[in-house]
């Protein structure tokens, strides 16, 4: 493990004395030569709205009722469902009253059965699009400069006042 770290720090070593140099040696960008005054200030800003940005697709989905079709029926749930309600019923009763339960179980849980899986093919689906508006595309901001109305457009809300690079050059 020691020997690992070892090896990795002597890698990494001439790779992070390299960028320190690089950093060190780079020459100092010249101020431009004909800047007399470059100066930050700040103006009050009168109002900002925000730009719209592009809307956002969302898709909706709600459940439907169809209507249910008598041609639709689960043969194997009737003969399931058959056989656990007559179980069941038989276990009531005594005598004839056995049978009788019997015999209801049988087509209490035969109708039962028919219908619990051909019901659940009913509800279907509607979807649409819906389009919500997005997030704002920058903010028009009009400001007091000295006096003067001016117009921006910025990233971000500007809040209470603007910052305004003033710059005089030479030409």
């Amino acid at each position: 493990m020691k020997r690992t770290l070892l090896a990795a720090a002597a890698l990494l070593m001439p790779l992070a004395a390299m960028a320190q140099n690089r950093e060190r040696y780079a020459p100092p960008m010249p101020p431009p030569s004909n800047v007399i005054q470059d100066t930050t200030e700040f103006a009050k800003v009168l109002n900002y709205s925000p730009i719209p940005g592009p809307s956002i697709a969302r898709q909706v989905c709600q459940p439907v009722a169809a209507a249910s079709q008598p041609s639709d029926h689960n043969t194997a749930g009737a003969i399931i469902g058959g056989l656990t309600g007559a179980l069941v019923g038989s276990r009531f009763g005594g005598g004839h009253g056995k049978d009788a339960t019997t015999i209801a179980g049988a087509v209490g849980g035969a109708m039962i059965g028919d219908r619990i899986d051909s019901g659940s093919g009913t509800a279907q689906q509607q979807c649409s699009t819906v389009y919500e508006p997005g997030p704002p595309a920058g903010y028009q901001v009009t400001y007091d400069y000295k006096g003067r109305l001016l117009t921006t457009t910025t990233a971000s809300p500007p809040g209470e006042f603007l910052k305004v690079r003033n710059r005089i050059t030479v030409e």
